[in-house]
């Protein structure tokens, strides 16, 4: 009976590192499509090369043909008006006009070079071809001053990576404490039978092989289940291709895990050898393993409670994380200029930007949000706001598009505090374009977000990041181009700040205003605009926070179990110790509550001492979850000693104990 229990725990274990597997799948699925072979990657950057755009795509071109490398470019998607990606072979191979990946979602282009007519060299290749001369490549590449930089696929690496992550870590960190919760449970039913066995005579190292290997072999079964099952879905859901890469993940941490359990079970059971003593004068079997229990019981609370606020924050963020990624669609379809020169190139490019953002103004095509929040250095106090942020119109229609409306709500000027409103004057004329006047900032708006409204906007100087924010004060400035002289445009621009709709739209006013390849070599500028889209790591980075949040509760899941599991075998030990003293108790008509207050009372004034260090090193946001795991650990123990005494009592009545 009891290895059934160790196999539906250490189930239910291996089960989480199924997922974990899943999602480490994944990732590595991203960065190595395995739908189409790929096995190597490299990021080229041709800005400190001589090769024009035209000479590096026939260069790559010609390396490619010598050597079948069968390179693909990453690149985005210009027919569309979404954030996906093509990937452009740059010869004729034999691949698939579309691949699926791991996760499902969406599927993977590959078109013709011909879409590589409006891109530029730099970016991502992935190889689909022969590996042998990638050295070759490698070195042909980097003797002509291009900047490569290569990766090789490796499950490995995606496993460690993620595992370095704190809220892919806290499953680990569970799995290991449950494990160990388990082979304490293993030792104290073998505890009898080990120490008859000494008793007897049998070799100290025949009794540790025949444990260890019992209880190995009862997880054996169970992860080898778990992964067969696992398998097989990855198989019919996901594809065969992918049972390889998900097994070597798999198998890795359930081999992690094993060894971890094995090992604890070899200390736990040579620190609790049975002694002649306990043997002589009959005393319980399990007393030895008392010292561990305690210690097991202790840290695994402690974890519970440490788990609890992170975990509970982590979920109410959850829906947070869901109107992130709801909002990075909306802006799916906005890109930014990313600058691939030098400072003096770029202050050359400055009247152009100007001339840049005024044209894609008049065309309604550019949005600004630069927002400073309290975090950051400013000669003002904020009050009541946490963040301000200088949008124009066209940000807050992006943002606002199926929010309830009105979404945002006016400020008198008159009410801002006297410091703001000196910061934003300040700032606007520091900025401005000549002399700011009158007039124009008179058509300075101040909003606000309405109440139940969290309004996304860019964080100042890294416009990748979103804000958001329901106490943030917002600043509508009426045009880009009258506020804003040519260096803070340039500036803003640069730092993602002010974005531009459309790939396509936008490379055509570069081109319109001499900003493109052809227009900046004529003009005797080494450097490249280019243009990318904006939303595409915020989605990933919500994916993966959303991966956080599912594995951060069900670790916590998981520590509840080792702790539960950990508080029965304390108290089953001490209730078989205490069993001559609790029985004629018992038998006299003493209450439990009477005859258990001592040993419960030790336990939660411990309890209670290991919750108040966690609050006072963590200081959690969400003291409540904190406090309602440890009522939780608070009830376990003393139940734990009720049910186990009571069953005492009943094995002494019955002569069993």
């Amino acid at each position: 009976m009891y290895k059934r229990i160790i196999v539906a725990v250490a189930g239910a274990l291996f089960a989480l590192l199924a997922l974990l597997a899943a999602i480490i799948t994944d990732l590595y699925d991203r960065d190595f499509p395995q739908a189409i072979g790929v096995e190597s990657r490299f990021s080229l950057n041709f800005s400190e090369s001589s090769f024009s755009v035209t000479e590096a795509f026939a260069k790559l071109e010609e390396l490619d043909t010598r050597w079948d490398l069968g390179l693909v470019k990453v690149a985005p998607d210009l027919a569309s008006d979404g954030d996906d990606q093509i990937f452009v072979a740059l010869n004729d191979e034999d691949l698939p006009a579309e691949f699926t990946w791991f996760g499902g979602d969406g599927v993977g282009k590959i078109v013709g070079k011909d879409r590589l007519a409006t891109s530029y060299p730099d970016g991502f290749y992935l190889v689909t071809g022969e590996k042998a001369h990638l050295g070759e490549f490698e070195d042909t590449l980097k003797s002509a001053g291009v900047e490569v930089g290569r990766g090789d696929a490796s499950i490995f690496d995606s496993l460690g990576f993620v595992i370095q992550e704190r809220g892919f870590a806290a499953a680990v960190l569970s799995a290991f404490a449950l494990i160990v919760a388990l082979a304490l449970f293993w030792l104290s039913l073998r505890a009898r039978g080990r120490a008859l066995r000494v008793l007897g005579g049998c070799p100290t190292v025949r009794i540790q092989v025949q444990d260890l290997a019992g209880f190995g072999g009862v997880l054996l079964v169970s992860a080898g289940a778990v992964a067969l099952a696992a398998a097989v879905y990855v198989g019919v859901f996901h594809g065969w291709m992918y049972v390889g890469t998900y097994l070597k993940a798999l198998v890795s941490l359930q081999i992690a895990v094993i060894a971890v359990s094995l090992l604890a079970a070899l200390i736990m059971s040579a620190s609790a050898w049975p002694s002649a003593t306990m043997l002589a004068t009959r005393q319980p079997a399990v007393k030895s393993l008392r010292s561990a229990a305690i210690v097991i019981q202790a840290l695994t609370f402690l974890l519970v409670v440490a788990a609890a606020g992170p975990a509970w924050s982590a979920y109410k963020h959850s829906s947070a994380m869901a109107a992130e990624m709801a909002q990075w669609k909306k802006l799916a379809d906005q890109v930014a200029i990313v600058f691939a020169t030098d400072v003096d190139e770029m202050d050359h490019m400055e009247p152009m930007i100007g001339k840049l953002v005024k044209d894609a103004e008049s065309l309604d095509a550019v949005a600004l949000s630069y927002t400073y929040t309290q975090e950051m250095t400013m000669p003002a106090d904020l009050g009541e706001y946490s963040a301000i942020s200088y949008v124009n119109q066209r940000w807050l229609d992006l943002v606002t598009t199926g929010a309830p409306q009105p979404a945002v709500t006016s400020v008198p000027y008159h009410s801002l505090p006297e410091d703001v409103t000196r910061m934003v004057r300040e700032e606007a004329e520091l900025l401005s374009r000549g002399e700011l006047s009158k007039e124009l900032f008179a058509q300075f708006q101040f909003l606000r977000p309405v109440d139940g409204f969290r309004l996304p906007v860019a964080q100042g100087g890294g416009g990748e990041r979103l804000h958001f924010a329901d106490d943030v004060l917002v600043v509508v400035v009426p045009s880009l181009y009258d506020t804003f002289n040519d260096s803070a445009l340039t500036s803003m621009a640069s730092g993602s700040n002010i974005v531009f709709t459309g790939v396509t739209a936008t490379q055509q006013l570069l081109e319109r205003n001499g900003l493109d390849v052809q227009a900046l070599r004529d003009r005797g500028l080494k450097g490249e605009l280019k243009v990318a889209y904006i939303a595409e790591e915020g989605i990933l980075l919500a994916q993966f926070a959303a991966y956080v949040v599912w594995l951060q509760n069900l670790a916590l899941i998981a520590l509840v179990v080792a702790f539960t599991v950990a508080a029965a075998i304390s108290a089953l030990i001490t209730a078989l110790l205490q069993a001559k003293r609790d029985f004629p108790l018992r038998v006299a008509g003493r209450s439990w509550a009477r005859i258990l207050q001592s040993r419960v009372a030790k336990e939660l004034l411990v309890g209670v001492g290991l919750v108040g260090v966690v609050v006072f090193f963590q200081k959690p946001d969400a003291l409540g979850a904190v406090l309602v795991a440890a009522a939780y650990g608070l009830l376990v123990v003393p139940l734990s000693h009720l049910f186990a005494a009571r069953w005492c009592f009943n094995g002494v009545s019955r002569r069993r104990i």
